[in-house]
């Protein structure tokens, strides 16, 4: 076996209440998981195909999960009422987000492979 590094996104959110609340979030495999469950059941469309349907899906998610929002604001009031904007972070360079204490970009995760064999 062989290891390779692969490059996942791992989204990390700005979110801008109606109340002028800023905070961030960091979208963990839950929230993700989530997203995939939900827009299977609703006939959603691909994350690629309706970008900011998914980024504030995975907002709301990992604000309910760590307890910036209550866990009774509905998926429905957040985004269509409170959240008035999700700013994907992830697209920050490594030296901006460090000036802001932050990891951003892509996280290298090393896999096992197995080696094809010859």
């Amino acid at each position: 076996m062989t290891t390779e590094e692969i490059r996942l996104a791992v989204p990390r959110l700005e979110v801008t209440m109606d109340d002028g609340t800023v905070f961030r979030v960091q979208a963990l495999n839950p929230d993700l998981l989530r997203y995939d469950r939900t827009a299977a059941k609703h006939g959603w469309p691909a994350p690629t195909a309706a970008p900011f349907l998914w980024l504030t899906f995975l907002a709301w998610s990992a604000a309910r999960r760590t307890n910036q929002i209550p866990d009774d604001l509905s998926w429905d009031d957040f985004a269509n009422e409170r959240c008035q904007q999700v700013r994907n972070l992830t697209d920050e360079t490594p030296g901006e987000a460090a000036a802001n204490g932050e990891v951003a970009g892509d996280i290298a995760v090393p896999f096992l492979v197995e080696a094809e064999p010859e």
